[in-house]
């Protein structure tokens, strides 16, 4: 367990603040579109001495990251060791210059996540993740494990029948991957008259997809996934941006922050604090990154945080499931809906082989939802239907639809995270 996971919020405090000044020197000196802001609000750098003093600054967001790009670039060109890229599923993909000393940043981060999650270097893991076309995740992930010692095997995304076979024939202790795809193939197992249960995984972690609810309760996916591997579950929370990432702990009660590198705000619409608990967007200002840093940056998500001590025993600030992100906010006959838990129940659902969330909005102003669904059933979509209601309150409309549809909807290829939600509001 590292040191400052059991600093008290006093501690960790005086340690953010001295990495915060470090930051902000760095980053007037270096980056015009910071000083460009700073200069602007009429800013010193000696103004922000405190964590409480970031609330002066204004937030940044994804928007300007796409629009300012190399203005956020803190070093020659020559000093940049790495270009990689956000996803793109919320829009254009943002690029992200990282140097040498950020890819240490990234393994060191990764080092202690998997602590956290209880990887040591007996482990085998699989990555059942992307490391081409610019991803930052895959990479981390990488030099992380090997910062640990455990054998990684990056697998990489492959069709379902041939991920299966694979991890029969290296046999990981653990995998890596996004809960749908793990879904995916465990129904492949199943129709080749296998269970992956049989791999006997000591740990599934699973990323860029929620498997817990607010309560931090598994919701339908992470039973399911849990049910038919066999195995304890962890989510990490990640994205380009951040340059680092929270994992869960076997309490399974939200992603511990690394504070020597991170530090979190939930914030409302206007960029001010909400109370603890509260759901907001996670704003966030990244220490130590030498390359392209960011101040008070926006995720888009939203989320809570938890300031009460685990029951691991660390201390550290945890972070909740990611309920939503800005662009796909719903509101339904005056009721706030996450489309985290509808996903987690549609992926619950083991005939369910893939899906999509169309929003669109009726003439009342109200957002409608309707499920497309790649299903064996008709029955599947009214019984999801009725569970949706039963859990959520809602109505809504699902429909079958072939697997050519929903491929082309989702615009998926075979390295390309499937888009969930098709906006046409």
């Amino acid at each position: 367990m590292a040191k400052t996971e059991m600093f008290d919020s006093e501690e960790t405090s005086i340690i953010q603040a001295r990495q915060l000044r470090k930051t902000i020197h760095y980053i007037y000196q270096r980056s015009p579109f910071y000083r460009d802001l700073f200069d602007r609000e009429r800013i010193l750098p000696a103004d922000i001495k405190t964590l409480d003093d970031l609330r002066h600054l204004a937030t940044t967001s994804r928007e300007d990251l796409q629009r300012e790009g190399d203005r956020f670039l803190c070093v020659r060109s020559e000093e940049v060791a790495d270009i990689m890229t956000t996803s793109g599923t919320a829009g254009t993909p943002c690029v992200i210059k990282v140097t040498e000393a950020d890819i240490s940043r990234l393994a060191y981060n990764e080092q202690l996540s998997a602590k956290i999650i209880g990887i040591t270097e007996k482990d085998v893991v699989a990555l059942a993740v992307s490391l081409d076309r610019g991803t930052m995740a895959g990479l981390a992930y990488y030099f992380g494990l090997r910062r640990i010692g455990a054998t990684v095997i990056r697998v990489g995304h492959l069709a379902p029948e041939q991920m299966f076979r694979f991890l029969s024939e290296v046999k990981p202790t653990c995998i890596v991957g996004i809960p749908s795809q793990l879904k995916t193939i465990a129904l492949a197992a199943e129709q080749m008259g296998e269970q992956v249960r049989n791999f006997h995984m000591q740990r599934v972690v699973c990323i860029d997809e929620p498997i817990r609810r607010c309560n931090f309760v598994l919701n339908e996916l992470g039973t399911y996934l849990s049910r038919i591997w066999k195995a304890p579950l962890f989510s990490i929370y990640s994205s380009t941006e951040l340059s680092t990432s929270l994992s869960e702990c076997e309490a399974g009660c939200g992603g511990h922050l690394h504070p020597e590198l991170l530090h979190i705000e939930i914030v409302d619409d206007r960029g001010k604090q909400v109370p603890e608990g509260q759901v907001g967007e996670l704003c966030v200002t990244p220490f130590g990154v030498s390359g392209m840093p960011v101040l008070r940056y926006c995720t888009g998500d939203f989320t809570f945080i938890k300031t009460t001590p685990c029951t691991c025993g660390r201390k550290t600030l945890r972070l909740g499931p990611i309920l939503s992100q800005r662009r796909t906010h719903l509101t339904i006959r005056g009721q706030a809906v996450f489309p985290s838990d509808i996903h987690g129940i549609v992926h619950g659902d083991p005939e369910v082989r893939a899906h999509v969330m169309v929003l669109e909005k009726e003439e009342n102003g109200s957002d409608k939802i309707t499920l497309l669904l790649d299903a064996g059933q008709a029955e599947v979509g009214e019984r999801l239907s009725n569970r949706i209601h039963e859990h959520l309150g809602l109505q809504i409309e699902s429909r079958l639809v072939s697997d050519t549809e929903i491929r082309s909807l989702q615009k998926i290829d075979e390295y390309a995270k499937p888009l969930l939600i098709l906006d046409r509001r």
